[in-house]
C-alpha cells in the first residue's frame, strides 16, 4: 500500500512539473539542440552527441515544444565540462563501498522570443554504483540516470522564468 501511495505521489509531482511548463511560462513554440561539445577528458567518445539526442527526446516527451532545427524559438547548446568517478562511501577497512560518477554540463539557452529567458548555467548530477562493479559494466545505466536528471534540471530552469 505504501508503494502504491508513493507511485501516485511521484505521478502527481511529475504532472505538476509538466503542467507548469506547459501552462505558458515559456513564450515559445519550438526548440533546437546543437551537439554538445566534449571537453571532459574522461568522457566516452560520442557522449556529447548522445546527450544532445537524449535531451531532444526528453523535451519532446515532456513539453509541448516542437523540435525544429533551423530558426527555433529556443536554441540549446552546451559543453560537457567534467566526467569523473570518485569513491564516496568508505568501509571500516578504508576501501570504498560505493563509487560516484559525476557529470557537469555547461548549457547555453538562447530564447529568440524573449531574451530575458536566455541563460548560461552549469548543471551537475551524479549516480552511485558499487565499488565491486567496473564502470564500463554499469556506465549505460548511470548515464541514463544522470542524463534524465540533467535534462529535467534544464526543463525546470526553462520553466522557472515567471
Amino acid at each position: 500500500m505504501k508503494l502504491f501511495t508513493f507511485i501516485l505521489l511521484l505521478i502527481g509531482l511529475q504532472s505538476c512539473v509538466n503542467y507548469s511548463f506547459m501552462d505558458g511560462s515559456i513564450n515559445a513554440e519550438t526548440f533546437s539542440v546543437s551537439n554538445f561539445e566534449e571537453q571532459a577528458a574522461n568522457a566516452p567518445a560520442g557522449y556529447g552527441g548522445q546527450f544532445s539526442d537524449f535531451l531532444k527526446d526528453f523535451m519532446i516527451g515532456r513539453t509541448k515544444l516542437k523540435l525544429k532545427d533551423l530558426n527555433s524559438d529556443i536554441k540549446i547548446s552546451g559543453v560537457i565540462k567534467s566526467y569523473n568517478t570518485s569513491p564516496v562511501a568508505l568501509q571500516n577497512n578504508e576501501t570504498a563501498a560505493l563509487n560516484r560518477l559525476k557529470i557537469t554540463i555547461k548549457v547555453t539557452v538562447i530564447n529568440t522570443v524573449n531574451d530575458k529567458e536566455s541563460f548560461e548555467q552549469n548543471f551537475t548530477q551524479f549516480s552511485d554504483y558499487s565499488s565491486t562493479q567496473d564502470l564500463s559494466s554499469v556506465e549505460t545505466q548511470l548515464l541514463e540516470d544522470i542524463n534524465s536528471k540533467i535534462a529535467q534540471d534544464i526543463i525546470n530552469k526553462l520553466s522557472s522564468n515567471w
